[in-house]
């Protein structure tokens, strides 16, 4: 039997993670801050490597609401260049998400605490508000978000935004089935449909662009909705949360190559790709499913490490290359001009920046 294992954050990766530990019949606690089911700054993307995945743990997105996106749109000064996805791919909220695969997770045994705020992590201990705890084994799985003792990241200069809106029914139709990218000077939009009248948008923008611009978000948006097409997309549309969600300090191309301190990092403290791809979930779901496959074998967190790095970096190096040619507004131009040519190369893009083995996933069945 494999001894008891300690998770520290209940996102997808957490959330996986003690699912699968605790169908291997491993003792699993995992603590969530949060009290209870919350929206996080995601593009809310699942890729088709995610989809295989959240199959693989029981888990239906339809069921949750999911809607089917097939279609990639690029937006850029004035310019508009569509393809098809050469899979499908869906839009779910991370606050269904992550709630259901808790809850799956302790229908499986996991002890799941929510409202428990994490410390530190010291030597084999996790430390909390409510007392100290010691396993055999941790896994942090706190996202983007720094923990004492836990090594976080390097600042790669990023700052991520979150909205969701309510659109008219004439924007939701246009927007049905389609993932829209916006580049703009400073960073990129991401805009799709989680529900049938509900869009996503998610921003990521350096955080000298935003340091430009007065008013932090307030100032951004107005300074987007400017351009007429990013105008036409939420025109009378309404903002769903009381306050925009944000985050900074997002380490973009990150890849955590051993673990010294002997702690299984998952989902984006163990790597981070760029955003734009839509792979960051299904990179966090590949790494619950390696640390898992890992434990229940009796390997330690430095084999985890290097296996997980070694998965995932072909996919961020391509991704992480992308991003920054997407923020050079010359190579921006010509790669419009081209895609304006040839529009399917649109699709071949998206493909070459998948995880390894997404053409192995089953199709799903979608109406």
């Amino acid at each position: 039997m494999v001894g008891e294992t300690l998770i520290v954050g209940g996102g997808l990766a957490g959330g996986a993670a003690a699912l699968l530990l605790a169908r291997g019949g491993v003792p699993v606690t995992l603590f969530e801050r949060e009290a209870g089911a919350h929206d996080k700054v995601c593009g809310e993307f699942l890729s088709i490597e995610a989809q295989d995945t959240l199959a693989m743990l029981g888990l239906d997105p339809a069921a949750l609401g999911a809607v089917a996106i097939d279609r990639v749109r690029l937006v850029s000064a004035g310019r508009e260049a569509e393809a098809r996805l050469p899979f499908r791919a869906l839009g779910l909220s991370r606050r269904v998400l992550d709630a259901a695969l808790l809850d799956r997770a302790a229908g499986a045994g996991a002890q799941i605490e929510r409202g428990v705020r994490v410390t530190a992590i010291d030597a084999g201990r996790v430390r909390t508000a409510k007392g100290d705890h010691a396993a055999d084994r941790i896994l942090v799985a706190t996202g983007k978000h720094g923990l004492r003792g836990s090594g976080a990241p390097r600042d790669s200069g990023y700052v991520g935004f979150k909205m969701h809106w309510r659109l008219s029914h004439a924007q939701a139709a246009r927007l049905a089935g389609w993932i829209e990218l916006l580049p703009f000077d400073g960073g990129y939009a991401g805009l799709q449909l989680v529900g049938a009248d509900t869009a996503n948008l998610c921003l990521i923008v350096r955080q000298e662009t935003l340091g430009d611009v007065s008013g932090g978000w307030d100032g951004l948006l107005a300074t987007l909705l400017r351009d007429a097409a990013f105008a036409a997309r939420f025109d009378g549309a309404e903002p769903l949360f009381q306050r925009v969600l944000s985050i900074a300090n997002l380490p973009y191309g990150h890849i955590r190559r051993d673990s010294p301190d002997g702690l299984f990092n998952l989902g984006d403290r163990a790597a981070m790709t760029a955003s734009l791809t839509g792979d960051g979930m299904a990179g966090a779901l590949l790494s619950a499913r390696l640390a898992a496959e890992c434990i229940l074998s009796g390997h330690d967190a430095d084999v985890y490490q290097r296996r997980f790095a070694r998965a995932v970096r072909p996919q961020i190096r391509r991704a992480m290359l992308l991003q920054r040619l997407t923020e050079m507004p010359f190579a921006l131009r010509i790669g419009m001009a081209a895609l304006q040519v040839k529009p399917g190369l649109l699709g071949t893009l998206a493909g070459s920046t998948r995880l390894p083995g997404w053409r192995r996933a089953a199709p799903q069945a979608w109406a």
